[in-house]
């Protein structure tokens, strides 16, 4: 009895495992990767209000364009963490961030995860920080290097 319900359960764990396959047929893109650039603008330079991101360099699956942005304020320019998220949003490759959002942050953090037949990728985490510009009241998010 116990054989025949082990039989069972590891022909149904086969089965849902080979249904998540692609057979090699379809017309979908073998891989798909998440974004590798990601720019920000801030509201002088994109005409909105908050930070604009847009993302590109990425390959998708067939079927809707959607990414998921997180974002991790930062408490100063030194900080790297990135343990919790203070904002999640699905989009398109732009997104609109808003200055609530940021909480007056001088850096933060954006990871972007792209939905590859059903398995989540997430990108690198881009760390933008905010910087002066020679216009009063403006300022850029400038990506910061690695070290």
């Amino acid at each position: 009895m116990i054989k025949t319900a082990q039989r069972s359960l590891s022909i149904a764990l086969i089965t849902v495992a080979l249904a998540g396959c692609k057979n090699t047929t379809d017309t979908e893109p073998a891989t798909c990767s998440p974004p590798a650039t990601l720019v920000a603008q801030a509201p002088c330079e994109s005409g909105y209000t908050g930070v604009l991101l847009i993302a590109s360099d990425y390959k998708r699956t067939t079927g809707p364009n959607q990414l998921v942005y997180s974002i991790y304020p930062q408490k100063d320019t030194l900080s790297d963490d990135y343990t919790k998220s203070a904002y999640a949003n699905f989009s398109d490759d732009r997104i609109i961030i808003s200055e609530t959002v940021l909480k007056d942050a001088p850096k933060f953090a954006v990871q972007v995860t792209i939905n590859c037949s059903g398995k989540l990728v997430e990108s690198q985490f881009f760390a933008f920080v905010k910087r002066p510009t020679a216009s009063p009241g403006c300022y850029v998010w400038a990506l910061q290097k690695k070290g």
